[in-house]
């Protein structure tokens, strides 16, 4: 004979699943992380999103607004995972906005890292397209050129705490670099994981 379990052993059990998986997305880190490969888990999602300040927009097409105020500037974002120093821990480049939010450049772009604390913070947080990463690089992570409007492009570095502006490049040097787009790494960061 098969004997039920009891209740209370259901719900320790119910407990344990919901422990081990953390807790639930929240409403914008479920939307920002949708069809996203990323091995981060739920409270990282929900960190992040919450770091971005992002609020939801009536919009489906145009999901996000910087605060409740704008909401009738909503855009759409794109998450970029990577690992741009190959240790395991991914950085997430988002890229978000429009010209009401970002000028002239039509979007902006935020680099969030976790720090020894284990705590997000956004490295970059201004108005660019997706930066390229350059072959140059700097303590085991690459140098970043931030494309733009404009003739001449910044290069931020990593200090060793968080990335800083560089030097400029012109638009003349601009095609002899060598530079992957954090886009392509992103992409391929993402294959790779699923395999």
């Amino acid at each position: 004979m098969i004997r039920p379990f009891p209740a209370a052993l259901l719900l320790c059990l119910a407990a344990m699943i919901q422990a081990r998986q953390g807790p639930p997305l929240d409403r914008v880190a479920a939307l920002l992380f949708k069809d996203v490969g990323t091995r981060l888990s739920a409270a990282d999602k929900n960190a992040i999103a919450a770091k971005t300040g992002f609020v939801l927009s009536e919009d489906k097409d145009l999901p996000f607004a910087l605060d409740p105020e704008s909401r009738e500037y909503p855009f759409a974002a794109r998450v970029m995972p990577t690992d741009l120093n190959k240790d395991g821990q991914e950085e997430i480049f988002i890229l978000f906005g429009n010209t009401a939010t970002s000028g002239m450049a039509g979007s902006s772009i935020a680099l969030f890292m976790k720090s020894a604390e284990g705590a997000y913070a956004d490295q970059l947080g201004f108005p660019a397209t997706v930066p390229d990463a350059l072959a140059e690089s700097h303590l085991g992570y690459p140098d970043l050129l931030i494309g733009g409007p404009g003739l001449e492009y910044p290069v931020w570095r990593w200090d060793g705490k968080a990335y800083v502006h560089s030097r400029t490049v012109k638009d003349a040097d601009y095609g002899r670099l060598k530079k992957r787009s954090v886009g392509e790494l992103s992409q391929a960061y993402q294959r790779a994981i699923k395999e």
